[in-house]
């Protein structure tokens, strides 16, 4: 049914039930007509509500109350029990609306995002397959490639030609695992790990890409406890996080890696001081295949966000153009180890390392 016409149908038993309401229930009275009339008013309500969500389950009664609100003034001079059954009814009217839009809001965003997950799945199992097959083309491809650059006899010419193919090739083949990350995604291997030696190693990771771009990366963790995650996949996800913001950064500008933790959860910070992201493509960074990059293929977020919610944890992204961007990604502790640091030496925790 069109929206109009479920409009019209509603405003029309609204009209029909208070003509009756008026006409033909004075003088005011306890009577089984009047309690029968009142009820017929949670027919458009929650029609309201189940067609409107909470916008038309709060509308539709608060429209209700002040077309009785005469009648309610009328039995107050005549007996305020009748009043107060009035108002009475007037508040659940609201009640049983704001529930019930409460409800049919939830179920819709519920709905909503199981069809989400299972376009993805569908989408997952379709660049897995593709990704496959492109593999298997690009095997062979970067093999006998290897072989041909390293013949002595290549002029320069074909060389500088098959460094381009190279190049390209490798940008084939990050695609092609991306896309396999995405559509393949395998169960977490979780097990105890330390955060700071995590922060360690991805600075070591980046530590020739982030020189060679001329940028600065300072890590800092401020924690020493154990946390239970899959190593590989939260290093894949900084990693790729410090990737973005170092493409983003100018020449000698600076990207920041701190953790933190409070007994409960795990804190990680990337931010940069680059370019920021426009506010109106802030909501769209984490859909998959969208990109900005002209080499990009959109896969890198959405596979960031999934490992961190396959964690159960949550990321938060605050931008401002021209000021940079901060991503924060929180992943719950889940079990407790005991510190490897002794009390002596917890005013040597708080260090920075600078590449």
């Amino acid at each position: 049914m069109e929206r109009s016409r479920k409009i019209k149908l509603i405003a029309g038993a609204i009209g029909v039930i208070s003509v009756v309401h008026y006409l033909y229930l004075f003088p005011v009275q306890m009577s089984v007509t009047r309690e029968l009339v009142n009820r017929a008013y949670f027919f458009p309500i929650i029609l309201a509500a189940l067609w409107f969500g909470l916008k038309g389950g709060l509308l539709a009664p608060l429209i209700v109350s002040f077309i009785c609100l005469p009648y309610s003034i009328i039995a107050m001079e005549q007996h305020r029990v009748y009043f107060y059954d009035e108002i009475l009814q007037m508040f659940l009217f609201i009640l049983v609306g704001s529930l019930l839009g409460v409800l049919k809001d939830r179920e819709q965003r519920q709905r909503a995002r199981n069809e989400r997950l299972e376009a993805l799945a569908a989408l997952g199992e379709a660049l897995a397959s593709v990704a496959h097959e492109m593999k298997n083309i690009l095997i062979p491809i970067r093999g006998f490639l290897r072989r041909v650059r390293g013949n002595p006899s290549l002029d320069k010419k074909a060389a500088s030609y098959l460094e381009i193919v190279d190049t390209e090739s490798a940008k084939l083949d990050k695609m092609t695992q991306d896309m396999l990350a995405f559509g393949r995604f395998a169960p977490l291997q979780r097990k105890a790990v330390e955060v700071s030696e995590l922060v360690e190693d991805v600075k070591r990771t980046l530590h020739n890409e982030f020189r060679g771009g001329r940028v600065q990366l300072i890590c800092h963790s401020e924690c020493r406890t154990r946390a239970s995650l899959d190593a590989d996949k939260i290093r894949q996800t900084l990693v790729n996080l410090l990737q973005n913001a170092l493409q983003a950064s100018p020449e000698g500008g600076e990207v920041r890696l701190s953790a933190d933790c409070d007994g409960y959860a795990v804190k990680f910070l990337v931010e940069d001081q680059g370019v920021g992201i426009p506010a109106e493509i802030l909501e769209r960074i984490f859909h998959p295949f969208f990109t900005t990059k002209a080499q990009g293929t959109g896969l890198g977020l959405a596979i960031t966000q999934r490992i961190v919610r396959e964690h159960g944890g949550r990321i938060q992204v605050k931008s401002v153009p021209g000021n940079g961007t901060r991503f924060t990604l929180t992943f719950p502790i889940l079990e407790e180890a005991p510190s490897s640091v002794a009390p002596a030496e917890a005013g040597v925790q708080n260090s920075q390392r600078v590449v």
